[in-house]
């Protein structure tokens, strides 16, 4: 035994691990486990750009700059794995509602209009993408709801291999065959994660 805690400090082989994970079982009577422990930035929310593909459409011109300072502004917004535009409400527990245009005009200091206007713009360009619902209420009256996603292939809130399975089927199509203006070229994004 002695020898065996005498090697933690070079490493342990699996053989080894396992013994010890037996040891400490049958002397406590407790499970155990190896592991690592968590460092500070471990918890850090991030979202990740696809850097070769904002600069490819940089590049091509494809992004204005109010575009691109609406992209910088709304990935804070982005839910983990679902790219979903949602409502930061600290107080409310649970799931968080998806993000309007009245809600982001209001966050980022902007009219409804042109935040509407920007979304719409992005839509038809494959950077966002939208999912509606609606229903009717008793008085006939059509209601519709809005879900709102950014395009992970260009800011992305998960692991590159994880990415929502309803999200990766809106923006499968999605930046495929891009058009700048009236040129006659297609271009692709370098590339696509799903």
């Amino acid at each position: 035994m002695e020898e065996l805690l005498g090697q933690v400090g070079v490493g342990l082989s699996g053989d080894q691990q396992k013994m010890l994970l037996e040891i400490l079982h049958k002397t406590t009577g407790e499970n155990y486990f190896i592991g690592k422990k968590k460092k500070k930035s471990d918890g850090v929310k991030f979202v990740q750009m696809i850097t070769a593909n904002i600069d490819y459409l940089c590049e091509i011109g494809y992004l204005s700059q109010s575009e691109k300072a609406f992209l910088f502004e709304v990935s804070r917004f982005l839910e983990f794995k679902s790219n979903v535009i949602v409502e930061k409400n600290i107080e409310t527990e649970g799931k968080p509602s998806a993000a309007s245009p009245s809600y982001l005009a209001n966050k980022l200091n902007k009219t409804r209009t042109s935040i509407s206007k920007m979304m719409n713009e992005l839509l038809n360009k494959g950077i966002l993408g939208v999912a509606e619902t609606g229903t009717v209420t008793e008085d006939g009256r059509v209601c519709s709801s809005r879900t709102w996603f950014v395009n992970p292939n260009i800011l992305c809130n998960a692991p590159k291999d994880e990415v929502d399975r309803a999200t990766q089927q809106i923006f499968s199509k999605a930046l495929r065959n891009i058009k700048v203006g009236d040129q006659k070229k297609i271009h692709k994004l370098p590339i696509y994660l799903f």
